[in-house]
């Protein structure tokens, strides 16, 4: 496969949908305002480091990939935003279901303040979400967004339900990460048609598409906790000391002999996972050349993404294509 940075491609996105991302964050900020001090004081903790903005970013450029008169549409900037704040809801929410002390670099808020502000911070969140949308006066947007609002929360549900699930299945781990991830993904592709009256067929497309890259980047962030690289300080192995079976686990068992699967099994029941156990999963995989078939596991998703994006032109079409490529590629 073709080597293309992922980060790079992103900063060529970012200098593509510039102008946009610019009002966005604008946006952003102008609805973390509040009397209740507390609010804005932890919005600006929280959105100090905006990271990639993956999802507003992927909104305008679908935006601008299907839309000549791009710079004349204003709604695609209130739905991103709309889109960054619910991914910001359910980081809050997220990082105290997991009892997560780092986000983005830096200590997060239920580890500075507690669980109660972060919940209710989520909230804030999802509630400005809302705001945002009837701005673009689109039933049939709000009514997408609001829906996959609802999707994420299942999405949670059923990891919750399926935690420490040894026994979990590609197809149910597929249908986690969907629920939980790659909605989102596929709304931010999909929204801007919506907005500007495409018809069925587009929109159909960019909401597989969105799906698509959604499914790639979260089984490539369950890849690289066994196997990225660590010039982030970020330690890997945070998900087999949390008891996680992502799909690295899942396609281990279904390759290791009967000897090999009770010694996994036996690992993830324990209540503490040590180092020597992860050492002992990482010669395993490597054993039985997980990282390839994660990589082949993902190419079938990219190749169904290629395929669609063959109905599209221009600039913003080869971005795409470079950003499901670097996904892959992704070491850290």
């Amino acid at each position: 496969m073709q080597k293309i940075n992922f980060e790079q491609t992103i900063k060529l996105i970012h200098k593509e949908i510039n102008v946009k991302l610019v009002k966005t964050n604008k946006e952003l900020d102008r609805f973390l305002v509040s009397a209740v001090p507390i609010i804005p004081k932890l919005g600006n903790y929280f959105f100090k480091k905006r990271g990639k903005q993956l999802r507003p970013v992927i909104c305008l450029l679908s935006s601008k990939m299907i839309n000549k008169n791009y710079s004349q549409i204003s709604s695609d900037i209130d739905m991103s935003a709309a889109i960054e704040f619910i991914h910001g809801a359910t980081l809050l929410h997220d990082d105290v279901i997991d009892e997560g002390k780092l986000r983005r670099g830096q200590k997060s808020i239920n580890t500075i303040w507690n669980n109660k502000f972060s919940v209710l911070f989520g909230d804030f969140l999802f509630s400005k979400s809302f705001q945002l949308m009837t701005k673009t006066n689109s039933l049939k947007a709000m009514a997408s967004l609001s829906q996959v609002s609802s999707k994420i929360s299942e999405g949670e549900f059923l990891q919750l339900t399926n935690e420490n699930n040894i026994l979990i299945t590609e197809r149910k781990y597929i249908e986690i990460i969907s629920l939980k991830t790659a909605e989102l993904f596929a709304a931010s592709m999909k929204i801007p048609a919506i907005l500007t009256g495409k018809n069925l067929t587009i929109i159909s497309s960019l909401n597989k598409l969105g799906l698509y890259f959604g499914i790639i980047f979260q089984i490539m962030d369950d890849y690289l906790d066994y196997f990225g690289d660590r010039v982030t300080g970020k330690k890997n192995g945070k998900d087999f000391y949390e008891g996680k079976i992502t799909l690295p686990i899942i396609l281990l068992l279904k390759k290791s002999n009967k000897t090999e699967v009770n010694f996994i099994k036996k690992v993830f029941k324990k209540r503490k996972r040590l180092k020597n156990d992860y050492t002992e999963i990482m010669n395993l995989m490597k054993k039985y050349k997980i990282n390839e078939d994660i990589r082949i596991f993902c190419d079938k998703y990219n190749k169904k993404s290629l395929e669609i994006l063959k109905i599209f032109k221009g600039h913003q079409k080869d971005l795409f294509i470079n950003l499901l490529i670097g996904s892959i590629n992704r070491t850290y």
